[in-house]
């Protein structure tokens, strides 16, 4: 079985933070004839390319680069070596116990030969010939032209052809001996082979540090984790994973294990190729779907909730605690409620967002395991579904991020921290208070539940923060890096969190018109932020010069565009710098494309972009902090939110009042930002340490 297509091509095969030694580059000296893999159909494709004169760079790419652990010339030209050796080898071992008149040694011989192809004489085509010769082709009939052709070169001579039978080409005879002993030694592989049969040992290396052994778990972890799934396995870029996904496909039948289509592209192609859910049956009451609106496409949740909708003990109409009276949500069950009480927080999205999540799993776990509508469910039930919170059936958990229109979508992606617990409880409270408030229920029966919760109060852990020195050494990175507007915007995004404590959505949302120059007598004239943060609390933020400066600097690489504007108060503070990433789209005709959602520059940079800007800076440095004594797991879990506690620090450490401290940081009590403070632990610290200890 050949191996065959075409895969793109690249180096480096691996992509590792660790700077290359100087030096002769690895494996260019590297034996590899003893290696413990196995003889496949690629290893004899790859030997034959090589016998047959083809560019052995562009062969080990086809046939090996998959399993390899490097592209170096080198190393290719000593793995052609070591694999010709080694099925010599085991072809040798083969041959001991055969036959004498089944022999490979006449095989075995012609692989061993290091003879070169003799140079064959190169002979014209007939009609070439003819040409040569001035003959006249009507003249002569085909077989008469074919005759004197052969007769012109001593075709029809068969001594002369038995003469020159020295001249056949060695390398011809070597590849016809090399497929006889494929035949005999090649393996196909099977899922309980180990990796170390396939793959080479820092390949197998990289493959082990997240628990796979065998084929069968590579091919489930693939599986598993879909398109990205390289992602997951520090060190092993796409290239390599696309080329490991096609030989899988290729062993499909000898494994008896198939990779699933996730695998094969990214989910948002896949999401606008997948067919569309689309319901016939006849309109059913408005549902609080994931996407906020009503439509003939539906998710898995949507179904789950329509199913509700259309069972009459599930819609609440008759529910135990309805009110008989008339609601100012002007709902008839309880799907028109919930939507009439999410639509509150419309101004909110992430406040929606995150309550519709906690009442859709709510209104599923009634709906499946209790077999009741929400407007019937008791202080017991939500005793249940508390105890069913701390520990979630794995059936309902699914720990990848998929769609909900993905068969493999589950309400939970993990088992809820103590914390989450208390927050879907809370929201649930919430939920049912509103529904009371407003007439539909008579009664709520979380409230009951609350008065003996015991789960922990949640508390800022003020460790997410930069230390004096670990700040140091983030500004220490931040000066080396080269002058670039990608440079100066990281630093305008650090300097600004770390001075002001303002919240990413609050630095998302700022803009021009919120920055002004405020005169105040006996003060120097001082630049003032204004933003609007949690509860829509507006509060003003007095920012340094140098702030405004790197600020100004950000804002120049954006001159030429920012001419053409009318209004330049509406301009935001931080911007993008490139065109945005291309995403898939479907066209009105079904067919899908990419391109960019927008091809300018200078637009709003996200919170996700923002985000991801400190995210790539703080993992890149992470792998420098050994050398400055520092530890590199906190910097690679550091991310924006400890911008805002390390400003809190800082200012608290350079002896700003706490209720000035609280104010900038747009505290809602003055209690949060005295979490800050370390000095009452510092002298616990002292008190213990001056008690004497007593001994039996």
């Amino acid at each position: 079985m050949a191996v065959s297509t075409a895969f793109p091509s690249a180096d480096p095969l691996f992509h590792s933070p660790v700077p290359k030694r100087r030096g002769r580059p690895a494996g260019s000296k590297s034996k590899v004839i003893k290696d413990p893999r196995s003889l496949g159909v690629h290893h004899f494709a790859f030997v034959r390319s090589a016998l047959l004169g083809l560019d052995l760079r562009q062969s080990f790419d086809r046939y090996l680069a998959w399993a390899e652990s490097t592209t170096d010339l080198r190393y290719v030209q000593n793995r052609k070596d070591a694999l010709l050796q080694q099925i010599i080898e085991a072809g040798r071992n083969l041959d001991l116990g055969l036959p004498k008149h089944a022999g490979l040694h006449a095989s075995l011989d012609l692989l061993r030969s290091q003879a070169k192809p003799v140079a064959a004489v190169q002979l014209p085509t007939l009609e070439e010939w003819v040409e040569q010769e001035g003959m006249d082709p009507d003249m002569y009939s085909e077989a008469e032209l074919m005759d004197e052709y052969k007769a012109a070169f001593g075709l029809d001579n068969a001594d002369a052809l038995e003469a020159g039978s020295h001249l056949k080409d060695p390398s011809a005879e070597q590849v016809r001996a090399l497929n006889h002993l494929e035949s005999l030694l090649a393996i196909q592989p099977t899922a309980e082979d180990k990796l170390e049969l396939w793959f080479a040992r820092p390949v197998v290396k990289r493959l082990r540090n997240v628990g796979l052994l065998f084929l069968k778990d590579l091919v489930n972890f693939i599986n598993v984790y879909g398109y990205r799934w390289h992602g997951r396995i520090e060190g092993f870029g796409g290239l390599r994973a696309r080329q490991v996904v096609y030989w899988l496909q290729l062993q499909q039948e000898q494994l008896r294990m198939a990779i699933q289509a996730t695998a094969l592209q990214p989910k948002s192609l896949s999401a606008l190729q997948s067919p569309k859910v689309i319901f016939s049956e006849s309109p059913s009451p408005a549902l609080p779907s994931a996407s906020g609106s009503t439509s003939g496409t539906l998710t898995l949740i949507d179904r789950e909730l329509q199913r509700i909708a259309l069972t009459p003990t599930l819609t609440g109409e008759g529910g135990v605690f309805r009110s008989h009276m008339a609601n100012t949500l002007g709902a008839g069950n309880d799907w028109e409620a919930i939507t009439a009480w999410l639509s509150r927080y419309n101004e909110k999205p992430s406040t929606q967002r995150s309550y519709r999540k906690e009442v859709e799993r709510f209104a599923l776990w009634c709906a499946q395991e209790l077999r009741k509508p929400i407007s019937s469910i008791t202080a017991p039930d939500c005793q249940r579904y508390r105890e069913f919170l701390k520990a979630v059936p794995a059936s309902w958990i699914h720990p990848l991020p998929v769609p909900q229109s993905d068969p493999q979508w589950r309400a939970f992606r993990g088992q809820p921290s103590p914390v989450s617990q208390k927050q879907a409880l809370v929201i649930l409270q919430t939920l049912f208070t509103g529904l009371m408030d407003a007439g539909y229920l008579v009664a709520n029966p979380f409230r009951a539940l609350m008065k003996s919760f015991d789960l922990p109060v949640s508390k800022v852990d003020i460790r997410r923060s930069f230390t004096e020195a670990e700040w140091a050494f983030v500004l220490q990175n931040l000066s080396a890096l080269p002058s670039s507007p990608e440079s100066h915007r990281l630093r305008c995004i650090l300097e600004l969190l770390v001075t002001s404590g303002v919240r990413l959505e609050e630095l998302t949302n700022a803009r021009y018109k919120d920055l002004r120059l405020e005169n105040i007598s006996d003060l120097p004239p001082t630049w003032v932020l204004t933003v609007t943060g949690k509860r829509n609390k507006i509060r003003e933020i007095p920012l340094k010069d140098s702030i405004v400066a790197l600020i100004s600097q950000h804002a120049k690489e954006f001159l030429a565009e920012d001419k053409q504007l009318v209004d330049a108060g509406e301009l935001p503070l931080i911007r993008t710098l490139h065109a945005s990433v291309p995403k898939w789209h479907q066209s009105s005709t079904g067919a899908t494309h990419v391109s960019a959602v927008s091809t300018m520059r200078g637009l709003p940079l996200s919170a996700s972009g923002i985000y991801a800007v400190l995210k790539r800076f703080f993992n890149k440095i992470s792998y420098l902090c050994h050398e400055a004594g520092l530890e590199q797991a906190r910097f690679l879990k550091a991310s924006t939110h400890w911008m805002r506690h390390t400003f809190v620090r800082q200012a608290l450490v350079d002896g700003v009042p706490v209720e000035v401290v609280s104010e900038l940081a747009g505290h809602a009590s003055i209690d949060t930002t005295s979490i800050y403070s370390t000095q009452e632990l510092a002298r616990k610290i002292d008190a213990v340490k001056l008690m004497k200890r007593r001994s039996i």
